[in-house]
């Protein structure tokens, strides 16, 4: 059995990593799962209270 060089495993790697979400991706990930809502609600929401 051969061993596969570096661009077959940084082709692997890359494909695994675009699979993931993205928090996991990043190394953060949500423990509660992340929202389903809509972004744009909260952000009309909380317009105006930055730093608040």
């Amino acid at each position: 059995m051969s061993s596969p060089n570096d661009d077959d495993l940084r082709e692997r790697a890359r494909e695994h990593v675009e699979e993931l979400p993205a928090e996991t991706a990043l190394g953060n990930p949500d423990p509660a799962g992340g929202s389903q809502e809509d972004p744009k609600a909260y952000d009309e929401e909380h317009a105006g209270k930055e730093g608040q």
